[in-house]
């Protein structure tokens, strides 16, 4: 379960903490008071950590906390290396807001006089960097085990250390190696600090028997940040919650998480996962949960340990999405060894990945002397890119092994992979991101079966239906070049931003059905954007179902295309050639006239009486209406032009085209005006098909005469007008 710990190096020990014997000690330490000055530059570059280094000052409870647990995995490397128990490891912490103190106590090996004076005394002395380069140019035990130490020296006591005169007006620091002497080393940063003998014990002016406290007299200013227990409660939780000792705040240990990305995917349990995820994720409730888990570990070219989440539902859903507008803002938070550096960290994964949730601990991220931003941009980089092609191929692995739990999460999460599809970083990812996207198709259709039930109410006069919600199952690129024709050379996909059933029923599907061609259905707005960003896939193009030209049907496709003519014809008979040269001449020049680029018949059509070709596409009438409202006037007049830049295909067989040809021909004034009216909306309904009628008021007012003429032809004692 999460927080317990997962190793015997985490659990206190309740043996007899022995002394060291190896441990140097000090020959001068008398009970004198001595004081000493900072180094000339010392002085400078304190008053800088003090009041510039870091952002803000909750972080000295991490610095403190780090260079704790610090002091912890080299004293356990000690006496292991020796063959002898540590003892307990752990760090303490005590607010006491009626003195204004914060203390902070390790079990660690402790410091000497001399070692205060060398490790405090210069700032940016790091003796954390002594003990690694000790062990590394040969110093102690070559074992693997030497080594996982190494690894977990997490803090630069030098600098790190100083950040409590952020808060503090006073800072002192008591410490002994269990050698029964303990040394205090006091200052308030003014440029000078004192070294004097100490008692050992639990008093408040009293060392550890072995190990460090130190106590921070806080100023008035801060007191509610580093005295109130919630408020450094929550900095613990924040910035410590997965260093490897028990931190104690007040007797209550905080860090009950465990660090689960050092552990292997097989012993972390779906619960523990799930309490790690809702601990660590951004604004999480106690019901939100993770549809898939990633355990990611490399060691070349970056040492990276990484659990990482995809959630459920869209992070960004409703008034919780993007609040900051900050799409480098990623719901991942960047630890080094155990310790949080960057909470949400930016710039580490594209910001497509931004619904990414989890941690990501590299041993090797490049840090600035506060550990608050990073330096070495290409590394970052680097890291970034290691990591999202790691989770794009995560998610390859999951739509494959498990399609519908797949297919489920891509309807609520697919537009991010869109976003990294047509996005600027798109040339890194683009071909290990297209394989996952998933579209709708007029082939791929489940629970096709509608289930209708009547119920009567006691009158017996009243019918409810209650239909099965048809849903639609989805497919891929792969799947659908796979199932393509031999035949067929391009994909087809039609947009249809209202659902599947105003797809199905556009004309533009009609030349697909009489070949045998599958057609997908794309509903949102940004579809089309992501298909021309694509533009071919397995050397198969991408092609609208609007923009697709054809060759007339052969003999062998006219029974598929006879069942189809009959909905719109009484028989299959078509217009002959010269007939539907003049009749198109006659839309293009006197019916439509300045409102088509030309008039031809069509071979695609066999159900519909006309289609609109050579429109712009639906994302582009978008952007063509919002560049309209910021133009000028001769602007708006260019743009206008690309709205009227479209032809008129004509099905010769259909009954309306026939009718509109037998109106024209007739001679007489009345019929002839009611073959222009019925040709016009004939263009608008192709205009309302194609989604290209931006203003379906303008043709009201026809409707209303074809109406009222068609009301005359059928009420008695009126002269019909004829087809």
């Amino acid at each position: 379960m999460v927080g317990k710990t997962g190793s015997d190096d985490d659990v206190p020990s309740k043996k007899k903490k022995p002394t060291p014997k190896t441990t140097p000690s000090d020959s001068d330490s008398g009970g004198a008071t001595t004081t000493h000055a900072f180094q000339a530059e010392t002085k400078r570059l304190l008053d800088i950590v003090t009041n510039s280094l870091y952002t803000d000052k909750e972080v000295f409870v991490r610095e403190l906390v780090s260079n704790a647990s610090d002091a912890l995995e080299k004293c356990r490397h000690f006496y292991l290396a020796n063959g002898e128990d540590p003892g307990l490891l752990t760090v303490d912490i005590k607010t006491n807001e009626a003195d204004g103190t914060f203390t902070i106590v390790d079990t660690g090996l402790g410091m000497t006089k001399s070692d205060l004076q060398n490790n405090l005394g210069v700032i940016a002395r790091s003796g954390s960097k002594e003990f690694v380069e000790t062990l590394s140019g040969g110093g102690g035990d070559s074992s693997g085990s030497v080594a996982e130490s190494t690894k977990n020296i997490i803090g630069k006591f030098g600098v790190g250390f100083y950040s409590a005169f952020m808060v503090a007006e006073k800072v002192d620091v008591y410490s002994s190696i269990g050698d029964g002497v303990g040394h205090k080393w006091s200052s308030t940063g003014d440029g000078k600090y004192t070294i004097s003998q100490c008692a050992i014990g639990d008093g408040e002016n009293e060392s550890p028997t072995r190990g460090t406290k130190i106590t921070l007299q806080i100023k008035e200013s801060d007191k509610q940040l580093a005295v109130s227990s919630w408020a450094v409660e929550s900095v613990l939780k924040k910035y410590s919650a997965f260093v490897s000792f028990p931190v104690m705040l007040n007797d209550k240990k905080t860090n009950a998480i465990e660090a689960l990305w050092r552990r292997k995917e097989n012993e972390v349990t779906d619960e523990d996962a799930t309490a790690f995820y809702r601990f660590i994720g951004t604004n999480a409730s106690v019901t939100d949960n993770f549809a898939f888990r990633l355990h990611f570990s490399a060691d070349a070219p970056l040492t990276v340990r990484a659990l990482l989440f995809a959630p459920t539902d869209n992070p960004e859903r409703g008034f919780g999405g993007s609040q900051s507008g900050n799409n480098n803002e990623s719901g991942v938070s960047l630890y080094s060894r155990r310790v949080l550096i960057q909470q949400n960290a930016r710039n580490v994964l594209p910001s497509f990945l931004r619904f990414v949730r989890g941690v990501i601990d590299c041993e090797d991220v490049p840090l600035n002397i506060s550990r608050e931003t990073l330096q070495d941009s290409a590394l970052v980089k680097k890291l970034g890119e290691i990591i999202s092609k790691r989770v794009i191929k995560w998610l390859t692995e999951k739509a494959k092994k498990e399609p519908e739990k797949y297919n489920a999460w891509y309807a609520k999460l697919g537009v991010f992979l869109k976003e990294g599809v047509c996005g600027d970083e798109s040339y890194l990812y683009k071909d290990l991101l297209v394989p996952l996207l998933r579209f709708e198709s007029t082939n791929v259709v489940s629970n096709k079966d509608d289930k209708v039930s009547k119920d009567k109410d006691n009158a017996g006069n009243n019918t409810k239906d209650e239909t099965k919600k048809q849903t639609a199952s989805v497919t891929s690129l792969d799947e659908y070049v796979a199932r393509m024709p031999a035949h067929q050379s391009e994909i087809y996909y039609l947009v249809a931003t209202g659902g599947r059933k105003q797809a199905e029923r556009s004309p533009y599907l009609e030349a697909m059905h009489a070949r045998g061609f599958e057609v997908l259905f794309l509903y949102a707005h940004v579809d089309e954007f992501v298909m021309q960003h694509v533009r071919s896939h397995r050397g198969k193009q991408l092609c609208s179902a609007e923009a697709a030209e054809f060759d007339e049907l052969g003999d062998d496709s006219k029974e598929e295309e006879k069942d189809a003519s009959s909905i719109g014809a009484k028989d299959g008979t078509a217009l002959s050639a010269p007939v539907m040269q003049t009749l198109c001449d006659w839309f293009a020049t006197e019916a439509l006239a300045g409102k088509v680029t030309g008039v031809s018949t069509s071979s695609k059509l066999t159900a519909t009486p006309a289609l609109l070709t050579g429109h712009e596409p639906e994302a582009m009438r978008r952007y063509r209406a919002m560049l309209t409202m910021m133009a000028d006037e001769n602007t708006s007049a260019k743009l206008n032009e690309l709205q009227n830049a479209s032809a008129l295909e004509l099905n010769p067989k259909h009954a309306i085209v026939k009718g509109i040809e037998a109106l024209r021909k007739s001679g007489d004034a009345k019929k002839m005006r009611v073959a222009k009216l019925v040709a016009e909306q004939v263009f608008d309904n192709a205009r309302v098909a194609a989604g290209a009628l931006d203003d379906p008021r303008e043709m009201v007012g026809r409707i209303h005469d074809i109406l009222e003429i068609a009301l005359q032809n059928e009420t008695p004692g009126t002269k019909r007008v004829t087809t």
